[in-house]
């Protein structure tokens, strides 16, 4: 059996809006920063979507640093009124792709409210089939831009180890030269 979970919540921003940069409000730009920075060391992947002041989020990963994480957005102050929309055991990420995707899905979105009779984004109000359609949504749709790279998708976590890699090697390469170059030194000089 997996030791894997999803959880689904919503909260309320609690910054002021902001002109968006790159398709993405501010506030939200550095939430992504700082979960596409983070989430791969603790094994976290998922989505994120905002609109109207609103979060809608789906976490997935190893259950305790799930657990961990939704134990520091409780009392993160960006946000309020946090509520668990759903939660479940999984056999394996639907974003594994991603540290933290962030689709625009704005006019997808609206066409799921229409079809839902709903007239407003107001994640509070979904029920569980709404709650798994935005999960759907945001797992189909494509992923905004990074604002800190522009890059069009995060980075995936198994790019992200192949770079970190990719830096060991090259300070391991860098080391190499290095002592060459003093056994060099060493010749000659003797």
């Amino acid at each position: 059996m997996s030791d894997l979970i999803r959880i689904v919540y919503v909260s309320r921003s609690t910054f002021p809006p902001r002109p968006a940069e790159h398709g993405i409000e501010p506030g939200v730009a550095r939430i992504l920063a700082q979960s596409r920075l983070n989430n791969p060391r603790r094994g976290l992947v998922g989505a994120l979507y905002f609109r109207d002041g609103c979060f809608f989020q789906c976490l997935e990963g190893p259950s305790g640093e799930v657990d961990r994480l939704m134990a520091t957005l409780r009392s993160d102050p960006r946000h309020t009124d946090l509520r668990v929309l759903a939660g479940m055991p999984i056999e394996r990420t639907g974003f594994a792709a991603w540290s933290m995707k962030y689709s625009d899905i704005g006019a997808a979105m609206a066409l799921l409210l229409h079809a839902r009779g709903l007239s407003t984004f107001d994640p509070y109000a979904f029920d569980a089939a709404t709650v798994e359609a935005v999960v759907e949504l945001l797992r189909d749709g494509p992923d905004a831009p990074s604002p800190a790279s522009g890059v069009t998708r995060a980075v995936p976590m198994n790019e992200a180890l192949a770079r970190r890699a990719l830096r060991v090697a090259h300070m391991a390469l860098g080391l190499a030269g290095l002592a060459l170059a003093v056994a060099i030194l060493a010749v000659a000089s003797s």
